[in-house]
C-alpha cells in the first residue's frame, strides 16, 4: 500500500494542486475563477496549473482568440479524483463542526448529502478495521528498490492554516506527501522514529516536524517508552483510511508504469478484494 500511495502522492497529494483540482470539481475554469477561490497568487496559480496539465489531470484550452485567453478542464484522469475529494470531504465532514461542511457538500453533490465509505464488492459501511491486509510473496520479491523521490511539500510557518473557500485540515494533512507517507506507516503497524525513517526514507528533522504536526492536529497519539517515543493512530487518524485506499484505487487505475503493489487489502466481512465506494446518503438517515 505505501508504494501505491507514494505513487499517487508524487503525483497529486501537494496543497495548492489539491486546491486548484477541487476548486475544479466546484466549477471554477479560468485563472481568475482559481485565484479568487484558493487565494493563490498568480505564480503559484501558474506553476500547480501547468504541473496539472503536464500530468494528465487538466486540459488547457482557449476560450478566446483575441485576446488569447484559455481556461482549464479536468481530465477522465481528474474527474476520477472525485472520489478521493470526497472523501477528503467526508473526514473533515467528521471532524469540524461549523458550517462550512454540508455547504461544500452540496456544491460538489449537488444535493445536501451524508458522505460514507462503502465496499464496493458488498456495499456496507466500512472502517480501517473491517480491513485486512494479503501479502503476496512474489510481488513483494519484484518490488523496486527505493527509489528517489520528488518533493514539492510547501508546509511553512507562514502558510495559512486554510484556504478560503475550500478544505481547512485535509489540504493541510493530505495536501502534504510526507505526512500521508507517515500515516500509510501508521496504518501498517510502524510506530516508532526510526522505523518511520527507515521505510520513508524521511530526513530525521523532516520526519520529526510531520510527527509533531500529526500530534498536534490529533491525529497521532504520541506515547514514550523503552527511550523512544512511539506514535499510534487515534480515532481521527484512523478515519483518514478512506483517502488513503481511494487514492490507492486512483492510482491503481490512471497511474502508468506503476509497480504491481505487495498488499491487497481485503474486506473481512464479504472476503472480496476492497475498492471504496464513495455513498452519498440522506443526510437524515
Amino acid at each position: 500500500m505505501l508504494m501505491a500511495v507514494r505513487q499517487g502522492s508524487d503525483v497529486i497529494c501537494d496543497r495548492w494542486a489539491l486546491s486548484l483540482v477541487i476548486a475544479a470539481f466546484l466549477g471554477d475554469r479560468r485563472f481568475a475563477q482559481f485565484m479568487k477561490r484558493t487565494g493563490l497568487a498568480s505564480r503559484l496559480a501558474t506553476t500547480r496549473l501547468r504541473m496539472l496539465v503536464e500530468q494528465g489531470i487538466m486540459v488547457k484550452l482557449p476560450y478566446s482568440i483575441r485576446p488569447l485567453r484559455h481556461e482549464y478542464l479536468l481530465t477522465n484522469m481528474g474527474r476520477a479524483l472525485f472520489d478521493v475529494v470526497l472523501q477528503m470531504v467526508r473526514w473533515e465532514q467528521n471532524w469540524r463542526t461549523d458550517d462550512a461542511m454540508p455547504k461544500m457538500v452540496e456544491q460538489l453533490c449537488g444535493r445536501a448529502v451524508a458522505l460514507e465509505l462503502r465496499c464496493r464488492a458488498c456495499g456496507e459501511i466500512v472502517t480501517a478495521r473491517d480491513i485486512q491486509r494479503k501479502i503476496s510473496r512474489a510481488d513483494l520479491q519484484q518490488k523496486p528498490t527505493k527509489q528517489a523521490l520528488h518533493r514539492r511539500s510547501i508546509i511553512s510557518g507562514t502558510e495559512p492554516a486554510t484556504t478560503p473557500g475550500l478544505l481547512g485540515e485535509s489540504l493541510d494533512v493530505f495536501g502534504d506527501k510526507w505526512g500521508i507517507e507517515i500515516l500509510v506507516c501508521a496504518f501498517t503497524g510502524l510506530h516508532r522514529f526510526n522505523d518511520f525513517r527507515a521505510a520513508t526514507g524521511i530526513s530525521a528533522n523532516i520526519l520529526s516536524d510531520r510527527l509533531s504536526r500529526l500530534t498536534a492536529n490529533g491525529i497521532l497519539d504520541s506515547a514514550s517508552g523503552e527511550g523512544e517515543y512511539g506514535y499510534k493512530l487515534t480515532r481521527k487518524g484512523i478515519d483518514t483510511y478512506g483517502v488513503l485506499v481511494t487514492l490507492q484505487d486512483w492510482s491503481d487505475a490512471w497511474l502508468s508504469q506503476r509497480y504491481r503493489s505487495p498488499v491487497m487489502l481485503i474486506h473481512k466481512s464479504c472476503g472480496k478484494s476492497f475498492h471504496v465506494l464513495s455513498v452519498a446518503a440522506p443526510p437524515d438517515r
